[in-house]
């Protein structure tokens, strides 16, 4: 096989491995990230409602509306956000294609620059050049991650993304709220703080993978906001209802 060909298949083996891996780990990021602030939001809103209001009904209802609400509220931003960082990329592509047609040695020069910028000279330097861009494809995309800092594993599928996080949203909503369907309110809060203090804590284990931080740090942080986050809730729910006379 021609040098230049195995060298161009082992990088598009490589970018495909690498590829595979960034997406499973942005799946997976989403999903932690929908979960948790579903979990957090949640608990903390039932926790002010329960400092209020003591009946199951009443704060099973008002909880419902305020995942519905925070469903609605995440999937819609996800996937305008991912939507507008789509268009700015595929926009970008078509004005790097441009110029690499219009005025290829500026470009070619470019690329020169990038690479001598990271140590590379003589002729290590004109053969990195060469072989880039040799290929248009990967040419554009050099110049997409070196230039621009874009990087396609970055995009995603919006509508794909937006549901993964919103599913993941009402799943993690369900856990505090669980404890309500058959416990009194005071118990059923005490249950559900205990409950999402442990799934938090794995979550937090869990995302200690991507973030190559310590698991117990990480878990500790996780459980740490939402005891930060329902007292204070719970707090503001107290004094709301002393106030208002509940």
């Amino acid at each position: 096989m021609d040098k230049t060909l195995r060298d161009k298949e082992i990088i598009v083996n490589h970018r495909l491995a690498l590829e595979e891996h960034i997406s499973w780990g942005k799946s997976a990021r989403e999903i932690l990230l929908g979960m948790s602030d579903g979990i957090i939001t949640t608990l903390a809103f039932v926790a002010g409602v329960t400092g209020v209001i003591h009946d199951n009904h009443i704060i099973l209802l008002t909880a419902l509306a305020g995942i519905s609400a925070g469903t609605i509220s995440m999937f819609f931003s996800a996937y305008l956000s991912m939507k507008s960082q789509k268009e700015l990329f595929e926009n970008e592509i078509k004005r790097e294609t441009r110029e690499i047609d219009e005025v290829p040695e500026i470009e070619r020069q470019e690329i020169r620059e990038i690479y001598r910028k990271k140590g590379f000279k003589g002729e290590d330097l004109d053969m990195i050049v060469d072989r880039i861009t040799s290929d248009k494809e990967i040419w554009v995309r050099s110049m997409m991650e070196e230039e621009l800092k874009l990087f396609p594993e970055d995009i995603g599928r919006p509508f794909f993304t937006a549901s993964l996080i919103g599913v993941s949203y009402i799943i993690g909503s369900l856990i505090p709220i669980s404890p309500f369907l058959f416990l009194p309110p005071a118990f059923a809060l005490i249950l559900a703080i205990v409950t999402t203090i442990l799934v938090m804590f794995g979550i937090g284990a869990i995302k200690a993978r991507f973030s190559h931080k310590s698991w117990l740090k990480s878990g500790l942080e996780n459980t740490s906001v939402v005891m930060a986050a329902t007292l204070l809730c719970y707090v503001i729910g107290r004094v709301s209802g002393n106030i208002l006379s509940f």
